[in-house]
């Protein structure tokens, strides 16, 4: 028994848990959504894979810590500042920023429904479209 859990903990051991981002907080004014997100990792190799993933996070409503409402419609508009731990927040400067952004505000705009009408910034450069 002792040998078989040894080897149960050993290989356990190098078996490194994905890190998954998180929202921590949010604050709606109108229709445009601000999150602070939390990355769970120390440095992020691909800023645009990363805030991509985020983005596809939010369509699906698939953050553990907070499920959104869409009661009222999909946002206007999508901010997101990104720090590496909780602990970071209002300690340090987000790692990142992002924006997902129509060129020209129209309130029939939504991340969702018109896409075509958006824009992703990370650290407010704008991202080619893909």
């Amino acid at each position: 028994m002792t040998i078989i859990g040894t080897i149960m903990v050993c290989s356990a051991c190098g078996k490194a848990e994905a890190a998954v981002p998180d929202v921590v907080g949010s604050m709606k004014m109108n229709r445009d959504e601000m999150l602070t997100v939390v990355a769970n990792q120390d440095k992020i190799e691909d800023k645009e894979a990363f805030a991509r993933l985020l983005l596809q996070m939010y369509k699906e409503n698939s953050f553990e810590s907070m499920k959104f409402s869409e009661d009222e419609g999909y946002p206007t508009s999508l901010d997101m500042n990104v720090y590496t731990r909780k602990e970071d927040i209002g300690e340090k400067d987000p790692i990142m920023t992002v924006e997902y952004k129509p060129e020209e505000w129209n309130a029939e705009y939504d991340i969702v429904n018109a896409t075509e009408q958006f824009h992703l910034y990370v650290d407010d450069e704008m991202v080619e479209d893909n």
